[in-house]
Parts: structure tokens; sequence; C-alpha cells
């Protein structure tokens, strides 16, 4: 009886260690989809802009350069990107067509696996380049 009892602890005790050496995940804990990352959007967030003047944002280095996107008011936008080894800088000038009005930035880029992100801002889109007065009393643009 003794033998029996000692044999059926053993089995249970090898079925835990077995169950616990198969949870064991060797470091690769994350193997999903590593979304791209967008930061630093100027202007900010309802924000103003003068017309055509230009718009940046970055985005994370693991993004696939060529798939980065942009469009405001179903346009899209003509984009400089410079890689800066851990990120992407994102500079665009705002269509002509956008003067006086809100626009919404959107923005999308893939990363190698094909894993989609988007994001985008709000803002507005002055009608006429924004003036400043001199000391002197005239108008000098910016």
């Amino acid at each position: 009886m003794i033998k029996k009892s000692l044999i059926s602890a053993c089995l249970i005790a090898s079925i835990g260690f077995s169950a616990s050496a198969f949870a064991y995940n060797a470091g690769n804990v994350d193997l999903g989809c590593k979304k791209p990352r967008f930061k630093t959007f100027d202007p900010p967030h309802k924000g103003e802009a003068d017309p055509e003047s230009e718009i940046s944002f970055t985005v994370s280095g693991y993004a696939d350069s060529s798939t980065i996107k942009a469009v405001a008011k179903n346009i899209p936008l003509k984009l400089n990107i410079v890689d800066k080894d851990s990120f992407y800088a994102v500079s665009a000038k705002l269509p002509a067509a956008l003067t006086g009005k809100y626009a919404r930035i959107h923005v999308k880029a893939n990363n190698s696996v094909e894993c989609k992100a988007k994001d985008g801002w709000l803002i507005k889109i002055r009608d006429e380049a924004a003036t400043e007065v001199t000391a002197e009393g005239g108008e000098k643009t910016q």
C-alpha cells in the first residue's frame, strides 16, 4: 500500500513539473505586433498654422519608412522623411487650398511585419500668414 502511494505521489509530482516546464517561454514574452508610434506633432493638436506652412511629426524607428503617409482634408501630403536612427523625422508643407479652415492631419504607417498604425491631429489654418508689428510701427511677416 505504501509502495502504491509513493508511486502515485511521484506520478503527480512529475506531471506538475512537466506542466511548469511547458509554460516556460525563454524570453519570447511578446511575439505580437509592435505598431509604429507617432509623436511630437507640430503645430500641436488644436494649434494654428499659416497657409502653406510646414508641419512635422516623428514616427518610431521600427516603422517601414516607405509606408509612412499623411493626408490633410483628403489631400495627400508630400512628405520629407529623415532617418534619425531610432526614429523618423517627417515634415510636409500644407496645401495652398487649405486656408481659413480646420484640417485634421491623418497619419499612418506599417512596420516590417505589416502591423498597421494610424493617428492624427487637428489644426486651424489661418486665412493669411500671421504678421508681427515691429518697433517702428510697420508690419513684419513671420
